[in-house]
């Protein structure tokens, strides 16, 4: 594709032309060429080298690397961002392919679960029970178990507002892939990836309690459990083997190393080391704050 046709509708200033395979955020792991949005400058020295096209404000764009080919001007870089995707949604090239759901060998499916007709993969022995919903573009592995009034694939939460006070929301073009043996419990929610090349994944033998939220892009790894009413936001890795207490929050974009714990109620708006165990609203690490709880409980009252 070519940034030129893309950005016919989208008000700005083409600078020079470039082509691309795809969208994806600046950080993105893609390895093809792609065309992204620029709207802070602490981003520049993260941008993939992938990055062929970029939609940036004019002070940001002598910061490019050379690698960029093309560029587009606008004051809202994340809005004209959206609108190209949105408008790109209706492109078969652009999207996933429709492909028929199809269903695995010795699988207990509730008559009351709603299961998308397109893109849906169920491996073997799976057990979907009353009430689940199943959107399009959701693999499961096998032997999963899938409580009551669990949606997967459901609606992502990628409103932002526009330059003329309105709010504009993204299409969901992604997938969710559910690795084996993996047990979700009644209400959860997890929520699609937006771009196409977007993957919500839960690793193999995780298990997820009931009320959990996982948003849209969000990558979890094997053996991690995650308890009651956790709520982990988008484009959040989590490592294998870790654990998610009682409704602890963990913020967009945070990574969670292999084996660290969130204690119950934790709101996290760092990244946790491998290994480590953080506590609290802001979390800090757990000894730290037992420390300064110490602290807090010997000091003498105010007179």
């Amino acid at each position: 594709m070519l940034l030129s046709e893309v950005t016919q509708n989208i008000e700005g200033t083409l600078v020079k032309d470039g082509e691309f395979q795809t969208l994806e955020y600046c950080t993105g792991k893609l390895e093809i060429p792609f065309l992204t949005f620029m709207g802070n400058a602490k981003f520049i020295e993260q941008i993939s080298p992938y990055a062929s096209c970029v939609l940036c404000s004019e002070k940001l764009v002598e910061k490019l690397p050379e690698s960029v080919t093309g560029i587009f001007l606008s004051s809202s870089p994340k809005e004209a961002f959206q609108q190209i995707h949105n408008a790109l949604s209706k492109n078969d090239a652009y999207r996933l392919p429709v492909r028929e759901s199809k269903m695995g060998a010795d699988c207990q499916i509730s008559e009351r679960a709603t299961l998308s007709p397109i893109g849906v993969e169920i491996g073997d022995r799976v057990v979907i029970e009353d009430n689940v919903t199943i959107y399009d573009h959701v693999k499961i592995g096998n032997d999963c178990i899938i409580r009551s009034g669990a949606v997967i694939g459901g609606k992502a939460f990628t409103f932002a507002r526009t330059e003329g006070q309105g709010i504009l929301g993204m299409e969901d073009l992604g997938q969710v892939v559910i690795g084996d043996r993996v047990e979700v419990f009644s209400l959860t929610h997890i929520a699609k990836g937006i771009l196409p090349t977007d993957v919500t994944y839960i690793g193999e033998d995780t298990k997820i309690d009931a009320l959990v939220q996982i948003g849209h892009g969000s990558k979890i790894g094997g053996r991690t459990l995650i308890a009651e009413g956790a709520i982990i936001a988008g484009n959040v890795s989590i490592g294998a083997d870790c654990w998610v207490g009682i409704n602890a929050t963990i913020s967009n974009r945070i990574t969670v190393g292999d084996r660290a714990r969130v204690s119950l109620g934790s709101v996290v708006t760092k990244d946790v080391m491998e290994g480590q165990t953080v506590t609290g609203n802001f979390a800090i690490e757990h000894g730290n704050f037992i420390e300064n709880l110490k602290k807090l409980v010997k000091k003498p009252p105010c007179h």
